[in-house]
């Protein structure tokens, strides 16, 4: 029975030594690199639908996998859009007016969009959406803004 309970309290031991290993490996990103970031969004013609904001983190991941999305309802021609504590880094950004709400930008027959939208830097594309090297931007400065006109 004492051997029993040996092994077991010698698991119990590894176990715990384990797990404050791997806790140790696992850190967050510290917030001492970061900014407040502030985008404006110019050019809205009609005040209804919604905005739709992405944010992209890297080339491989630019309009597939935003880092940070969000949605803000429209209630002005000029809307604004800030990001509190968002970490240095390389970023682009890529907007569109949802004017009918259907969580998707329209597009005529020939694949061009209906909805007005833009991109970090003001960059477009020739057909399709503005390069990740046109859109990208680096957030290194104690605060940032940027702006975006829609079209």
């Amino acid at each position: 029975m004492r051997i029993i309970r040996t092994a077991i309290l010698a698991v119990i031991i590894v176990f715990g030594y384990l797990i404050n290993i791997s806790a140790q490996e696992i850190s967050l990103p510290k917030v001492q690199n970061s900014t407040n970031f502030k985008l404006t969004i110019n050019g809205i013609d009609k005040i209804e639908g919604d905005i739709r904001i992405a944010v992209f983190n890297s080339e491989e991941k630019y309009t597939k996998d935003p880092v940070y999305a969000i949605v803000l309802p429209v209630d002005s021609t000029t809307m604004v859009w800030e990001k509190p504590k968002m970490p240095f880094g390389e970023y682009a950004i890529a907007v569109y007016h949802d004017k009918n709400r259907n969580g998707k930008i329209d597009t005529n027959l020939l694949g061009i969009p209906k909805e007005d939208y833009g991109f970090s830097n003001d960059a477009r594309g020739r057909f399709g959406p503005a390069s990740w090297k046109d859109s990208k931007f680096r957030l290194v400065e104690n605060r940032l803004s940027a702006e975006i006109n829609i079209k």
